[in-house]
């Protein structure tokens, strides 16, 4: 029996199976508007009978970003009597600062489809009206009408007393049968702020029919192959029964990018290393994350369907979801990015990328614009025949002619251009790395630099040249490291209770108490006992609109929260107040670990140059040596303390490593690549 860990990308879809004793790697095309398709081929190419399969899934960020072929279903809202519009109001947060007329995003659900009933319970859970059913059933007779799928109830303080939003839906469901499916934002996030808590209901209430049918079909391809369980990775890191995540399907929107870190983490744990950036390059984007102190940093403020500005999310452009977020930014340099030039003549990379249809030049598929993929088979620093193993013949001749036209405009030898727009991209990349150091607080020369996605190798000694990061990482099978990292990923579940009280107003028993419920219902969730309940108070200084996260024990008191708050407040933001603190939730976090599967050493080496793996020699590009005869190593063939003085290539299934002049590569006995500037 093996674990398989199934990651789908824009280009190509990963499959990693571990038997028990190996790794084995696969890529296999992507279909964009039919993912279902991509999961069943590389399921298919699964050698021993799974007995665990882990997914990571882009379904719902193409959603949002409007892909032929997933239409959104039509949902309604019911809401509090004056709160028909709050979707619509949002927040005081322009997308365009400087615009007079600023355009917000169009709300999920259109007025003529948002009602309003007569109810209202108190901040305190007191139920104050109950909720008018008769304007209920008004409501059903209207929504049969207009072939709504979907129907979000949100009722004002409902995170303090469901009541009146359970027996909405009671009347609800009995009016309009199982054709129609009734949300409670209760049941998808029970937390305080109004806009925000319903917002994550609406996205959720979207997704849900695309993805449970999605889950579905997924679901039964496992089953025909015979696996007995089935896991979902979510945004913050963590698998999840693909049966419970169907009911919160926004928290699978950055599931890829998630295991990516999450795998970071391990392979920093094996190498020593609890300073680390995950740097993801892969087909369409590229996305960098941090590891601190052996923990990824997790963000609740995430917007669906936003756009970014050089790497930054634009606040007020996309649906705010409450939940909880791997950090992670992105730009469009992939491997796919196009290039182009602009009205002015100047060289540009992306945003648009070629995709997996038809996808760069050289691959043969009818593309006709120059991407990164093509430029680097320009300089020779991807094999100008062949990529995985082999199985993927390379046209570099047309990719050659893509850069020699758009040398033409521009000026310059082809072999120039395509250098200068991987320069761009490098430049580019830098900036979402520095997003997630500079700007949070930390500084990018202490930490190492993960390399992974199936360009990422190819270009992190320039990027770490240009961060004065002094060591790049590339682990094992870098092309598939995400689909990787579902393997390593634990199993949890969370839940969290509001409780919106200082810690005057809270006694140690009352504390202990909300720990007690939350762990006990985190733990309910899982399939098996947890090896592990982790509790976060969510805290604040009383006035504050926004909370931090405080790790505590189960056995915690008021005190100890309080300590710790002020401490962890004055390392975040720089100082401490004498002012009540406020808890604002409890959450408990229950986890299963899995064991990641971990290679096996390698046999010793020792020489300085091993020649044993040279499997050719090619001419590479180099901005200031030109083309040079560089050796191209089979990293199969490596061996433990190998050392390889740059320039070098090493080539492997999934993935192309660039050792640039003034570098070297040494093999650590796991078998990942450590690069390393010279005199460092």
């Amino acid at each position: 029996m093996s674990l398989v860990g199934i990651d789908i990308g824009g280009t190509f879809t990963d499959l990693v199976e571990y038997d028990g004793l190996r790794l084995r790697v696969k890529k296999v095309p992507s279909s964009p508007r039919r993912p279902d398709r991509s999961f069943e081929r590389a399921l298919s190419e699964v050698k021993e009978d799974p007995d665990t399969v882990l997914h990571a899934t882009t379904i719902g960020t193409n959603a949002f970003l409007g892909q032929r072929g997933l239409k959104l279903p039509k949902v309604a809202l019911i809401t509090t009597l004056g709160f028909r519009d709050l979707v619509e109001i949002g927040r005081q947060v322009r997308p365009q600062m400087y615009t007079l007329e600023p355009r917000k995003p169009e709300p999920l659900v259109p007025r003529n489809l948002r009602f309003e009933v007569k109810e209202r319970v108190s901040p305190d859970g007191e139920v104050i009206v109950p909720v008018d059913e008769e304007r209920l059933r008004e409501i059903a007779g209207k929504l049969r009408s207009r072939d709504v799928r979907v129907v979000v109830i949100s009722f004002l303080h409902a995170y303090a007393n469901p009541r009146n939003e359970r027996r909405a839906k009671e009347v609800l469901e009995r009016e309009l049968g199982d054709d129609v499916e009734i949300v409670c934002s209760h049941e998808v996030c029970r937390e305080y702020r109004e806009y925000e808590r319903t917002s994550t209901a609406l996205v959720n209430a979207v997704l849900r029919p695309l993805v449970s049918e999605y889950v579905e079909r997924t679901r039964k391809a496992v089953r025909k192959a015979g696996a007995s369980e089935y896991l979902l990775m979510q945004s913050d890191g963590h698998a999840v029964p693909a049966e419970r995540v169907v009911h919160t399907p926004a928290k699978l929107i950055e599931s890829g990018p998630a295991a990516g870190v999450v795998a970071t983490r391990v392979v920093g744990e094996w190498l020593g290393e609890d300073r680390l950036v995950s740097f993801d390059m892969g087909g369409t984007t590229a996305k960098a994350g941090t590891v601190v102190e052996g923990r990824y940093e997790v963000t609740k403020e995430y917007e669906v369907g936003g756009r970014t500005h050089r790497g930054r999310r634009v606040r007020g452009s996309g649906y705010p979801v409450l939940h909880r977020f791997i950090d992670l930014t992105e730009c469009s340099a992939g491997g796919g990015t196009i290039v182009w030039v602009d009205e002015a003549g100047a060289l540009r990379v992306g945003p648009t990328s070629a995709g997996a249809d038809p996808g760069p030049v050289c691959y043969g598929k009818g593309g006709t614009d120059p991407t990164i993929t093509d430029a680097n088979v320009t300089l020779g620093r991807l094999n100008r025949k062949a990529l995985l193993g082999g199985e993927m013949p390379i046209d570099a001749e047309s990719a050659d002619l893509a850069f020699k036209g758009l040398a033409g405009t521009v000026g310059g030898e082809p072999e120039e251009v395509a250098y200068q727009a991987i320069r761009l991209a490098v430049e580019e990349m830098a900036r979402i790395v520095r997003i997630v150091t500079v700007e949070r607080g930390h500084d990018p020369r202490e930490f190492a630099l993960v390399a992974f996605g199936g360009a990422g190798p190819l270009h992190a000694a320039e990027l770490a040249e240009v961060l004065r990061v002094r060591r790049v990482i590339v682990p094992r099978h870098p092309g598939v490291f995400s689909a990787f990292g579902l393997l390593a990923a634990e199993t949890a579940w969370e839940h969290s209770i509001p409780v919106l009280e200082t810690t005057d107003e809270l006694d140690d028993e009352a504390l202990r108490h909300l720990i007690k419920r939350a762990a006990s219902r985190a733990s309910r969730a899982l399939p098996r006992d947890p090896d592990e309940v982790r509790i976060v108070v969510e805290a604040r200084y009383r006035g504050q609109a926004h909370e931090l996260d405080v790790e505590v024990g189960p056995e915690a008191s008021m005190e100890e929260v309080e300590r710790a708050f002020h401490e962890r407040h004055e390392a975040v933001h720089g100082f401490r107040l004498d002012a009540p603190v406020e808890v604002v939730n409890v959450r408990a976090v229950a986890l299963a670990r899995r064991e990641p599967p971990k290679p096996k050493p390698l046999k010793e080496g020792g020489e300085t140059n091993p020649d044993r793996a040279v499997r050719e020699r090619r001419e590479v590009y180099f901005e200031d040596e030109g083309f040079l005869e560089v050796p191209v190593f089979d990293r199969d063939r490596l061996r433990s303390g190998d050392e390889i003085e740059g320039p070098a290539v090493i080539e492997e299934y999934d993935s192309t490593t660039l050792v640039p002049p003034g570098w070297r590569a040494r093999v650590h006995r796991l078998g990942a690549l450590v690069l390393s500037r010279d005199g460092s």
